[in-house]
């Protein structure tokens, strides 16, 4: 009776601590053919592509230069950049937790005793140097799938800061562009 009472208590204990399902997008279905737009198509952001020099189908030198110093001057693309860095150091930190952890610490102590007397010049005495070496290893199994939620969630917080990274810098070239050929071709 002990023990099937144990057993069923193991079971429940195992059961409430499932991380749970993977994640699956719901299905929304959208019709294929608007009747006001012929060719509709679903939308396929891809934020994180690099754009390239896109500004010199202007040929324009000055818009040129002015565009390459927004990758190196502005202060906003600077802190995107350390915020997406930080996001893949925190992906690096999440996926070490998958592996042992070991740490070795050691101590070297020399100590004098007894011996002549102070200023004597007398170095008499025992000297004694003790050596200590310590080390401990510990490993957490990946049973429920903490870890790995973890890690998951870190990647799709870097893939997002990436994302809003490459988005910053479009605007601002964006922007910079617009600025430029406002200030231009304006009116006198």
């Amino acid at each position: 009776m002990d023990r099937a009472l144990a057993g069923i208590g193991l079971l429940l204990l195992a059961g409430g601590c499932s991380v749970g399902p993977n994640y699956h997008r719901p299905s929304a279905p959208v019709p294929t053919v608007y009747k006001e737009f012929k060719g509709w198509k679903v939308a396929a952001p891809n934020d994180t592509i690099n754009r390239g020099a896109w500004w010199s189908i202007y040929r324009d030198p000055i818009l040129d230069r002015l565009e390459r110093q927004v990758n190196v001057s502005n202060q906003t693309l600077k802190q995107d950049e350390a915020a997406y860095q930080a996001a893949r150091a925190v992906v690096r930190e999440q996926q070490s937790s998958f592996f042992p952890t070991l740490s070795v610490t050691s101590q070297i102590q020399r100590q004098r005793s007894g011996g002549g007397a102070v200023g004597s010049g007398g170095a008499g005495g025992l000297a004694i140097t003790s050596y200590s070496l310590q080390g401990t290893a510990t490993w957490e199994p990946d049973i429920w799938g903490k870890i790995r939620r973890n890690v998951e969630s870190s990647v799709a917080n870097a893939q997002a800061s990436a994302a809003q990274r490459a988005a910053a810098r479009l605007s601002l070239q964006a922007q910079l562009a617009t600025d430029y050929f406002q200030l231009r071709y304006a009116d006198p």
